[in-house]
């Protein structure tokens, strides 16, 4: 028990380093993304910490067992480095007793992965539709963020607004918008400036942006036969875009209705979240043999190939997927090939680490015969 909470420590401790740096990583590259979709308009910036965090299980999915495989062949590289496995096969801790040890620390990391994978995951990709719809329902106003210049409607209306408070009042209003557009540019401009504005809904449930005491410019950049309205106010129709009702993405769907479904699509999908969970033991006893070096060596040395292995594991599954969900690949095989050659690939590693042992120690003793 005191060994295994030891090497249940120094992997888990590894474990959640590795985790923590991959996912600040993954999770900054994506949130860059919303921020873009924030800045032109397309989300608002109340939701953005809220799809993060329902994004999450998503990282999380793979991250967590990239991150233990990583963690056991440095955890063990490192025991073989510092001459610790040396001492520990001494007290008794045999090679039969360090796969039992790594897989019941796999079975663990199996069972937080199969929560994240099975409930959290498609959980958190519901909400993050729902977030997303409802952003899509949102008019051109709900988005605009004072005192910076925004551009809305695929590019061809461009806001701005000095102050926009919660009631729906704005002060300092530009608007610049074109319909038309020729090989030399905008054909028709129309750009309105107001010194105070607001937002109101008439009886009929249609919403509409007044303006006050402001000019109306209509014409063709370039040319003089421009046209200068002012107005002490002017309305204008907030057009709002009704969301069109979406099939629900597989990833989102239930365990029970992929478990129901005959579509092919949700048997590929079923698979992988299955195979995601059965890929760690395979990959955690795969780290026994890669992790073992000489002292001289350090313990680093078979990180690469190690990880080129595991990716070539995820890739392979996703391959499998893909070519399941595309008919590509007869439902009979599925995905369970994979698991079948890679378990086959560990078992060959740890053979070739066998023999490789035993004939060290061969030749050790031929070496110190006199």
């Amino acid at each position: 028990m005191i060994l295994f909470r030891y090497f249940a420590r120094e992997v888990f401790v590894s474990m959640l380093a590795v985790t923590c740096i991959v996912l600040v990583i993954s999770m900054g590259w994506r949130f860059s993304g919303y921020l873009t979709d924030a800045a032109n308009g397309l989300l608002s910036k109340n939701v953005l910490f809220l799809l993060m965090a329902y994004r999450l299980p998503g990282f999380l999915e793979l991250i967590v067992p990239i991150s233990f495989y990583l963690s056991v062949m440095l955890a063990y590289g490192r025991f073989h480095a510092d001459s610790e496995m040396v001492v520990l096969e001494s007290c008794g801790m045999g090679p039969a007793r360090l796969i039992g040890v790594t897989l019941i620390l796999s079975f663990i990391v199996a069972l937080l992965t199969a929560v994240v994978t099975l409930w959290l995951k498609p959980m958190g990709e519901r909400e993050v539709e729902l977030l997303l719809t409802g952003q899509r329902n949102l008019t051109e106003f709900d988005t605009l963020a004072p005192g910076r210049f925004q551009t809305l409607r695929s590019g061809k209306r461009v806001t701005y607004t000095e102050d926009f408070t919660a009631e729906g009042e704005l002060s300092r209003v530009f608007i610049n918008e074109y319909k038309e557009t020729n090989f030399f540019g905008p054909k028709n401009v129309n750009t309105v400036v107001s010194e105070t504005g607001r937002t109101q809904v008439d009886a009929t449930g249609r919403r509409f942006l007044v303006l006050n005491d402001g000019y109306r410019y209509s014409g063709q950049p370039g040319q003089k036969n421009y046209q200068i309205i002012e107005y002490e106010e002017y309305g204008q129709l907030i057009a709002k875009e009704v969301a069109k009702k979406r099939e629900r993405r597989r990833r989102a769907k239930k365990l029970d209705e992929l478990m129901g479904s005959k579509d092919i699509r949700d048997i590929a999908e079923l698979q992988w979240r299955i195979s995601v969970i059965l890929m760690i033991p395979v990959i955690a006893l795969m780290a026994i043999p890669l992790s073992r070096v000489n002292p001289r060596q350090g313990r680093f040395t078979r990180l690469v190939p190690g990880m080129i292995i595991c990716f070539l594991y995820i890739i392979s599954l996703s391959s499998a997927r893909s070519s399941l969900a595309t008919k590509n690949m007869p439902i009979e095989a599925g995905m369970w090939w994979v698991h079948g050659i890679f378990i086959f690939i560990t078992y060959t590693i740890f053979r070739m680490d066998w023999l490789g042992s035993v004939f060290t120690r061969f030749l050790d003793r031929f070496r110190s015969v006199p």
